[in-house]
């Protein structure tokens, strides 16, 4: 008799399934599958015998319950089996995501942040141009939401963009929204006035690293600075890979990277960056006294500033940087 084991179900769809299973000698392959309360069919018997079985169950039910009867038999006749229960996934949906609340902030003269929601996770992605032609696109994010943002950056002072967001659920189908615009803000002009606002100057602080060395913000002057504020919760982590990303790729001559620990002791933050294995500078605000000069107040929250210390563009939650490409395009657009 055939003995079973590592029996499993796999690629369960709403219409289909594959049934796998090991027997300890070679042995045929065949399964019968019953509804919950209804009939049940025998697949077409594989003579062939093996140790590694699989078979493909098909034109079954979405959403319904079925109990299978795996049975093999080897050379001599001994039969054996094994039973499972398993359940077919919902029948995909045609309907395309419904796209609401589509809104534009941070806008200065060189970038815009798009938002909207959907009433189901989709992807997320800007079409934009200066005209209907939509001819550039922010990078597409395949992570399946209903909060989505996109940074348009590298765009001309004092113009006005056509845009269209789009996002696409789990089964391919996709919403894009009419045509929408905004327009860019005249060319930043420098200030001698200490805020968080578009073009003043960041406010400065000293704090120190993670192993004790102090940072002060006006000691990084001739370089742009990445300063981002982040607590241990998905959303800053997400970012922490990318801002890792940013640090190794660009050149320390060029770009500053600062992570600041927003109300968080050393042992927590130590734990962060040894499990993402970061590399980059690493701040510790343990009091929020920095975090509440730059009005964070959620995490997380990323300002560029310019290489004589104004700030020139701000990322903000709900607002996220989705990738690379997208923080690149910013660093790039102060230059």
């Amino acid at each position: 008799m055939s003995h079973y084991s590592k029996r499993r179900i796999a690629n369960v769809t709403a219409d289909s399934a594959v049934i796998t299973w090991q027997t300890d000698e070679p042995s045929t392959s065949q399964v019968m599958i019953c509804e919950s309360g209804g009939t049940c069919t025998w697949t077409e018997p594989d003579e062939n015998l093996v140790t590694d079985h699989s078979v493909n169950i098909v034109d079954l039910k979405p959403s319904t319950s079925y109990h299978f009867t795996a049975t093999s038999t080897d050379a001599c006749a001994n039969q054996g089996t094994a039973e499972g229960d398993f359940t077919t996934a919902a029948e995909a949906t045609t309907a395309p995501p419904v796209i609401s609340g589509i809104n534009v902030s941070d806008i200065t003269d060189l970038a815009g942040t798009v938002s909207w929601t959907t009433d189901k996770p989709a992807t997320s992605q800007v079409l934009f141009s200066v005209t209907t032609a939509y001819g550039s696109s922010t990078a597409l994010d395949q992570n399946l939401v209903t909060s989505h943002s996109a940074t348009l950056a590298g765009l001309t002072p004092n113009t006005t963009y056509h845009f269209k967001v789009v996002s696409k659920d789990s089964s391919g189908n996709e919403a894009m929204s009419p045509d929408q615009t905004f327009s860019t803000g005249s060319t930043v002009p420098t200030s001698t006035e200490v805020g968080t606002e578009i073009g003043m100057l960041a406010p400065e602080f000293t704090l120190p690293t993670l192993d004790g060395k102090q940072v002060k913000l006006s000691d990084l002057r001739g370089k742009i600075v990445m300063l981002n504020f982040w607590q241990d919760v998905q959303q800053s982590r997400n970012e922490l890979s990318l801002i890792q990303e940013v640090y190794v790729k660009w050149p320390r001559d060029e770009l500053a990277v600062l992570a600041i620990s927003w109300k968080q002791n050393l042992a927590t933050t130590q734990a962060v960056v040894t499990c993402k294995s970061l590399t980059l500078p690493v701040l510790l605000d343990e009091s929020g006294e920095v975090a509440a000069d730059y009005n964070v107040t959620r995490s997380p929250v990323t300002y560029f500033i310019d290489a004589q210390g104004h700030i020139r563009n701000k990322v903000s939650y709900p607002a996220t940087l989705k990738s690379y490409t997208q923080i690149e395009s910013i660093i790039s657009s102060i230059q």
